[in-house]
């Protein structure tokens, strides 16, 4: 698998640098458990941790998480590591080389879904003091946390210029998440999988759920506060049948 060249890490324990609330490491670490590969989590400190990311990035990356450092070499982004769990474990494949291209494009469709979830997910943050205290980081003490709430406003209007965040975010969500979501309907057709069986499609598509409503908190922990920023109580009415596939899923194939 080509990826792109990673700077030269002092080696050890495989370790994957990303952000517990976030999609894009969730697919990760779903794929990365799926083939049961064994790694170290360490969670990424937005603004604060952006220049030790940036030294770990490889040279021509724009520096994100998920980030995995595998044997002193880095792998960027989901789909990247991904593919790597794949080469590295054991268990059913989720990249069959035959619907490589499917997969691909569903990973590609997830991807305009979350740039435009993160862009609704960080105004609300913006507005709601509680989810501002629960993305600080957690080896403060909650009362600590509620006392500088404020300052996380900084670390996500940070995340919005980064990533380059649309700004008339209602439309981003009709252009993009509405009609996307309208696809996976359609293409599931009340089928338990997109591919003849599990892939990294069906998890690519379950993670464009997270914004609509959180998946439960046995698998992926939120405070209140988080939980009510990344739900999307309309969008939930609409879509209540990919809801119960999404949740159906999470039951099936990944462990709490």
């Amino acid at each position: 698998m080509a990826h792109a060249p990673g700077r030269t890490v002092p080696g050890g324990m495989r370790t994957l640098y990303g952000l517990s609330y976030s999609p894009w490491t969730e697919k990760t670490r779903w794929a990365l458990d799926h083939h049961r590969v064994a790694y170290r989590y360490r969670e990424h400190l937005p603004l604060i941790g952006e220049p030790l990311l940036r030294w770990r990035t490889p040279r021509g990356v724009r520096p994100a998480v998920p980030l995995l450092i595998d044997e002193g070499e880095a792998f960027p982004g989901s789909f990247v590591i991904a593919r790597r769990a794949e080469e590295l474990g054991q268990g059913e494949p989720l990249f069959p080389a035959t619907d490589l291209p499917v997969i691909q494009r569903w990973d590609d469709d997830s991807e305009q879904v979350h740039s435009a979830a993160r862009a609704k997910v960080v105004a609300a943050l913006l507005e709601n003091r509680q989810a501002q205290a629960e993305s600080l980081p957690a080896f403060l003490p909650m009362g600590l946390r509620s006392l500088l709430a404020p300052s996380a406003r900084l670390g996500a209007r940070f995340v919005a210029r980064k990533h380059q965040a649309p700004t008339d975010i209602g439309a981003a969500v009709q252009e993009k998440v509405i009609p996307t979501l309208e696809r996976l309907r359609e293409s599931l057709g009340g089928r338990p999988y997109l591919l003849a069986r599990f892939s990294f499609a069906d998890i690519a598509a379950a993670l464009m759920l997270q914004f609509v409503r959180p998946v439960d908190d046995s698998y992926l922990p939120l405070g209140p506060g988080t939980r009510a920023v990344w739900s999307d109580a309309e969008l939930a009415s609409r879509f209540p049948d990919l809801l119960e596939w999404r949740d159906g899923l999470y039951a099936k194939h990944r462990r709490p």
